[in-house]
């Protein structure tokens, strides 16, 4: 046990050793490395972060902006999704002369990596661009907002079906408060007609309900016919002024302690060559690796 304890005591000792005579290489390596790599942050571009806040109101809300009988109303998680689609990504692609000449899906993959779309869990959608100038990670998220709007505009055949439908709720409404109209006369005048108060009082409720279901349509479809409006934006786009921490601290941290640790494991390595080739065995086992490498050489 003395023995062990001895052999343990000694190859501890035998490390503290290595460190010791290796100490400047230790202590100035991971110094310079840090130092370089915090060097290297500060020299990286600068990024600015445009943000906007925007309020997409489910489609079956009351006074909703996105019309509740849209057949392409978007929820907020849809227009998130949407946003970083090639629909909103490719106008912005073909107005950059930088990213149209690269291949398509190259520039789709380096624009989308500039926004950051997510609904956040206060239901609102938060919008993130970024670019290298501040007034160009305005415009980004602008752009985006501006294409995303027009994605949400009825194609053809949903256009057709909403002005057959608008012009039909039209003709409904007129005839409607018609009869409206005339029931309310007749109940509350003429009492010897064969409508009754009663009939005419019940006849006014569902004559009632119809009319303001098809006033709701005569509203809200033309408003669905021209695809959301800019109403939906609550924060538009921000002037960043300030930019974004690129974390140049962490990335000099990182730096020093992984060349600590390479240069440690690289003195261990040296001494424990240096004590093989002391010993008999180990030295003619280092003879044979040295001949088989340089064998190997042209």
């Amino acid at each position: 046990m003395e023995v062990e304890a001895q052999e343990a005591e000694v190859s501890l000792l035998d490390l503290v050793v290595v460190v010791a005579e290796n100490i400047k290489l230790l202590v100035l390596g991971p110094l310079l490395a840090g130092l370089v790599a915090l060097g290297v942050g500060f020299a990286l571009p600068q990024d600015f972060v445009s943000q906007a806040i925007l309020l997409i109101s489910p489609p079956n809300a009351p006074n909703a902006p996105n019309a509740p009988n849209a057949p392409n109303a978007p929820n907020a998680a849809q227009a998130a999704a949407m946003m970083t689609s090639p629909l909103v990504l490719d106008p912005i692609i073909a107005r950059d002369p930088e990213l149209s000449a690269e291949p398509i899906e190259t520039a789709r993959y380096k624009l989308a990596r500039k926004i950051k779309a997510a609904v956040a869990k206060d239901g609102l959608l938060r919008l993130d661009a970024t670019a290298s100038q501040p007034q160009a990670a305005q415009a980004l998220a602008n752009a985006v907002i501006d294409n995303w709007l027009k994605s949400t505009v009825p194609g053809v055949q949903d256009r057709a079906d909403l002005e057959k439908r608008l012009s039909y709720a039209s003709n409904a409404l007129a005839s409607v408060t018609t009869l409206l109209d005339k029931l309310s006369i007749d109940g509350a005048v003429s009492l010897g007609k064969p409508l009754t108060r009663g009939e005419a009082g019940t006849s006014l409720v569902g004559l009632g309900e119809l009319q303001t279901r098809y006033l709701n349509d005569v509203l809200s479809i033309p408003r669905t016919l021209q695809g959301l409006s800019r109403d939906v934006v609550k924060q538009p786009p921000t002037l960043p002024t300030e930019p974004v921490s690129n974390k140049k601290a962490l990335i000099a941290v990182m730096a020093a302690l992984g060349t600590g640790f390479a240069l440690l494991l690289f003195v261990f390595m040296r001494q424990a060559w240096r004590n093989a080739a002391q010993d008999p065995a180990a030295a003619s086992k280092m003879a044979r690796l040295r001949t088989a490498f340089g064998s190997s050489k042209p």
